[in-house]
């Protein structure tokens, strides 16, 4: 999605406890709003009332000043747009937005468990002027999206077939100066080997989805028994989806290959997945319940 994309609205707050809304500031309003409306606007749809998206905003703790600020800062960015019919003020993404999410949700909840690598790497390489800072920003989180870590510098490699991705992210952010290789014919000597397996920090990966499935083991049961109600599927779904968010962002995909036989990343996304899906219902019925609540 979105956010996975660019790293702007920063890192996840930490996790509260199961069934309560955490604390949220400014960055977790603006990916939670992004995360909700990937999850139940669709095109064709009628822009969504500030009233309701501020209501909706709401329920995770955000001030309706903050929840106001929020709207107005995703249309700066370019992610909202905004429209007017007399006093009535609505919001929808806009079209490049919708097609980021998109892009973006082809990974958050892919299916793929690493295996059947075929040896392909894609390695880029790149220069950018100096005082730059803000086009190479983009650019890293970017390529860490598409699960590309640096060798080098400028240098990144990733495990799988990224060719197209790449290129496409490149062009859209200007970037004339690079070169892309997709190969099977690459030897890691010693020093590159430690480098990257440094870089991907799997020991501190396989942590974090241990602390995931800790942290959602006891909603995954609940959700998969229906004892979920409303408010609080919309509240935990939302930050399920974030939460799993900020792991791809920081796994490298890599194949099997490359893990232990004991890493959790299987176990992980199944039960994300599981519980995403089991909470959708009620989850919808009360994102639609607070947007369309009267005098919204």
């Amino acid at each position: 999605m979105l956010i996975g994309e660019d790293d702007e609205l920063g890192p996840p707050s930490a996790a509260g406890a199961p069934g309560r809304p955490r604390a949220v500031g400014r960055a977790r309003a603006h990916r939670l709003l992004v995360t909700m409306l990937g999850d139940y606007w669709q095109p064709g749809h009628a822009p969504l009332p500030s009233g309701g998206l501020v209501t909706l905003l709401g329920e995770f703790g955000t001030a309706p000043a903050n929840a106001r600020a929020t709207l107005s800062r995703l249309t700066q960015r370019g992610i909202l747009s905004r429209s007017k019919v007399g006093r009535r003020t609505s919001y929808e993404p806009t079209v490049q937005a919708w097609h980021i999410l998109q892009r973006g949700a082809a990974r958050i909840f892919a299916t793929t468990d690493g295996g059947g690598w075929d040896g392909t790497w894609t390695l880029i390489a790149f220069t950018l002027p100096l005082d730059d800072g803000e086009q190479r920003r983009l650019l890293r989180a970017r390529l860490r999206w598409l699960t590309f870590w640096p060798l080098y510098d400028a240098t990144w490699v990733t495990p799988h077939d990224r060719v197209d991705a790449v290129r496409e992210q490149v062009n859209e952010l200007g970037i004339n100066d690079a070169l892309v290789l997709r190969t099977k014919d690459l030897e890691l000597l010693p020093g590159g080997k430690l480098r990257l397996e440094s870089v991907w920090g799997i020991d501190e990966l396989a942590a974090s989805y241990q602390a995931f499935l800790h942290r959602y083991q006891l909603l995954a049961d609940r959700a998969a028994a229906g004892g979920v109600p409303p408010a609080e599927a919309l509240v935990q779904r939302s930050e399920l989806v974030d939460d799993w968010r900020a792991l791809v962002r920081d796994d490298p995909d890599l194949p099997r290959e490359f893990l232990p036989s004991s890493f959790p990343r299987v176990e992980a996304r199944a039960l994300f997945l599981a519980t995403y899906r089991a909470l959708a219902e009620p989850a919808t019925a009360r994102f639609w319940e607070l947007i369309e609540a009267p005098g919204n």
